[in-house]
Formats: C-alpha cells, sequence, structure tokens
C-alpha cells in the first residue's frame, strides 16, 4: 500500500532530486508557484517550490528500496521518526493540488485575490489608501500599486494589513 513521505533536499537541489528520484521509478510530487524575478532590467516569471528544501515521494516501503532514497543526489533524507518513514495523511498532498491551476501551478495568494484586485491599506503609512494588487510574494508579503501624486508607486505590504475593495 503506498503512503505519502516527506524527503528533505539541498538548498536549490529540488527539481534535480525530484529528477533522480524519478528515475529510480519514484513517485514524486514536488508543488510550484510563479514568482516574478526583476534581475539586471529583466523580468521574468518562474517557477519556485512551495516548500523550498523539501518534496513528497508516494510508495510502499514493504515492496520498494526506500533507502536508496537517502543515497540519491540531492538528497539529505527522508523525514524519519525512528528507523522507518513518517508517513503523512494522503489528504494533505490532495490539498495542495486542489490549488493548482491547469498548468499544475500553485496559487499563493490569499484565497479570492489575483492581480488587478483593488485593495484598501488598513494600518501603516499608507493607511486608508486604495492601491491595485500587483503580486503576491513568496513570503506573505505583496506588492501594490499605489497611486501618489499622480504616479504609481510599488509599495511591499502584509496580506494581513489589507482588504479587498467590492
Amino acid at each position: 500500500m503506498t503512503k505519502w513521505y516527506v524527503v528533505r533536499v539541498k538548498t536549490s537541489y529540488e527539481d534535480r532530486a525530484s529528477w533522480h528520484l524519478r528515475n529510480q521509478d519514484f513517485k514524486v510530487y514536488l508543488p510550484k508557484y510563479r514568482k516574478t524575478v526583476r534581475h539586471a532590467r529583466k523580468t521574468q516569471s518562474v517557477l519556485r517550490p512551495v516548500f523550498p528544501g523539501y518534496l513528497f515521494v508516494n510508495m510502499d516501503t514493504a515492496s520498494q528500496p526506500w533507502r536508496s532514497i537517502n543515497g540519491t543526489v540531492g538528497v539529505l533524507s527522508l523525514v524519519q521518526f525512528g528507523p522507518h518513514p513518517q508517513s503523512i495523511d494522503g489528504s494533505i498532498v490532495d490539498m495542495i493540488r486542489r490549488r493548482e491551476d491547469i498548468d499544475g501551478v500553485i496559487s499563493i495568494a490569499p484565497e479570492g485575490l489575483k492581480k488587478g484586485d483593488n485593495m484598501r491599506v488598513l494600518e501603516g503609512a499608507f493607511a486608508d489608501h486604495t492601491a491595485l494588487l500587483e503580486e503576491v510574494c513568496d513570503d506573505k508579503r505583496v506588492i501594490l500599486l499605489l497611486d501618489l501624486m499622480g504616479r504609481e508607486v510599488r509599495v511591499h505590504a502584509s496580506s494581513e494589513t489589507l482588504a479587498k475593495v467590492s
């Protein structure tokens, strides 16, 4: 009977470890989200792991050679408590998969928010101002376009300090 297990991987080795585990016939799930990266005046959209340093493997420990996972390129170890790997509830992986879009990318935006939404700032220096949601960052922060003196200014804010304007 197969169950889901968590694998800890080296920093920035999620894709490489996933590839090597798939080559060993393990079923791997590496949830990713889309992030906009700006570098040297270039803007591009890249996919990043939702859980940096971790991925999920679905396997049957009774019939598959699970110990080989710990020796896989990029893998630090299976998450274990004692001598055997600790499985997680399959509903956790199902819940994550339900948040995927048609391309298999996870939306990390707080429920019901999307690019272009009008937001009201509730706290801080820009309290009671209305802004346009431009992007949701990976650290629970958002980037807003705020109209100040006839000019759009990019502002970083915590998603907890915003309310959607209907």
